[in-house]
């Protein structure tokens, strides 16, 4: 059966395969996913990573439940970047719909309000981009989430530029009002700490701010050695322009989590040298799967042949939140949601993107965390050790 694709918009909401919600033979993954409004980058490279977990599944004949195999069917919905329309999707995903298992929406804070939706009904779902450890202390029984914490990323990055630039010891932080940007910027603020380095700036701005000279006119005049800024893409494509109109300088430049996507280099094209950034997943570091793809990099290849392009981690921690819960209810030979439940709490799956396993909040417990640069136009991982692909590049020069 082929998969279902459902659009959602302020005028009417039509699923495009006109049999959802009767009976059916398949496994129904339901997916709001943000295709229109300010996360619709985001958006469209989850569902490319949901694509080719489900094609690659139904490939090999679908997943074995018992003694039979189910194919996978995506039902998904546009929320249009818009928190209750998730939380509205959600509900109808399971109570019209009548799926089985859900994948989150995009991002730490439509991943809890959804994921309350989720408990009250008793039904697994899996996140692919929800990486603030709060959402995960909720005592959530059915809410579970590939990305590990914000503290590993952050602890990382401080001990590595620590290590490798001893003269640092400012650092400038500021945060998009949000709670995934506001999460990591708080835990970089703490990391830094712990390691001596001086916290001189630590602020956060409104999601719809477009000019950042005052901010940026603060930061310059307090000389930091490190600028710390989070947000989402299009608003840090503003920042590391509007940095370079008022001639800042420091040793550092690190932006979460916007380099690690293709976007943000082709938007400030030669402006994006030397950003560092950092990611939970990268192909170089060929973890094996043998479940559905062989390897990273041999999943990187299947997703470049189809879209024209490498994966980020995005699109590949959203394969793996589908291919997570295909290899749960496999192990649990069941559908059943307490059954699947049980698989998803106890076991590792040893997949593409690594390791992954629910630790007791229900978020991946496994520590991966990369550190890049972007040097002559493309991402270098940095660390750790076994995937260095080069030195870093200390200095950020005021023009371009």
């Amino acid at each position: 059966m082929r998969v279902a694709y459902a659009m959602f918009t302020a005028a009417t909401l039509c699923l495009l395969n006109p049999t959802a919600g009767q009976a059916q033979e398949t496994l129904r993954l339901g997916a709001p996913i943000a295709l229109t409004g300010p996360l619709a980058d985001a958006g469209v490279k989850s569902k490319q990573g949901y694509d080719v977990c489900v094609s690659a599944v139904n490939a090999k004949g679908g997943v074995k439940v018992g003694g039979k195999s189910m194919k996978l069917e995506l039902v998904e919905y546009d929320y249009q970047s818009e928190t209750n329309r998730a939380v509205q999707l959600v509900q109808r995903l399971i109570n019209v719909d009548k799926v089985n298992f859900l994948l989150a929406p995009y991002g730490s804070g439509d991943t809890k309000a959804t994921a309350v939706v989720a408990e009250r009904y008793g039904t697994p779902m899996v996140a692919a981009a929800a990486a603030t450890a709060s959402i995960f202390d909720q005592n959530f029984q059915n809410l579970f989430g590939v990305l590990f914490s914000n503290s590993m990323i952050t602890n990382a990055e401080v001990a590595y530029y620590t290590k490798t630039t001893p003269d640092l010891k400012r650092v400038a932080v500021f945060a998009m009002n949000s709670l995934f940007p506001k999460a990591i910027a708080a835990s970089l603020v703490e990391s830094a700490k712990a390691k001596g380095l001086e916290v001189v700036y630590n602020e956060i701005y409104s999601p719809d701010t477009s000019d950042f000279s005052n901010i940026l006119t603060q930061v310059k005049s307090l000389k930091p050695d490190w600028i710390y800024a989070t947000g989402y893409t299009q608003e840090l494509v503003q920042v590391r322009r509007q940095m370079n109109d008022l001639g800042i300088e420091a040793k550092l430049v690190t932006m979460t989590a916007a380099p690690a996507y293709p976007e943000f280099r082709e938007n400030v094209k030669a402006l994006a040298e030397n950003v560092t950034t950092n990611s939970w997943w990268h192909q170089n570091a060929n973890y094996k799967d043998d479940y559905l793809f062989g390897s990273s990099l041999k999943y990187n290849e299947i997703f470049r042949e189809r879209f024209k392009r490498d994966a980020t981690y995005l699109e590949a921690a959203a394969t793996a939140s589908c291919e997570t819960i295909a290899m749960a209810i496999e192990e649990a030979k069941s559908i059943a949601p307490d059954a699947v439940r049980k698989v998803l709490r106890e076991k590792t799956f040893n997949t593409f993107y690594g390791p992954i396993h629910f630790g007791k909040t229900g978020q991946n417990d496994v520590n991966a965390a990369l550190v890049l640069q972007i040097q002559k136009g493309d991402l270098v991982v940095l660390a750790p050790e076994a995937l260095k692909q080069g030195q870093l590049n200390v200095g950020f020069p005021a023009k371009k």
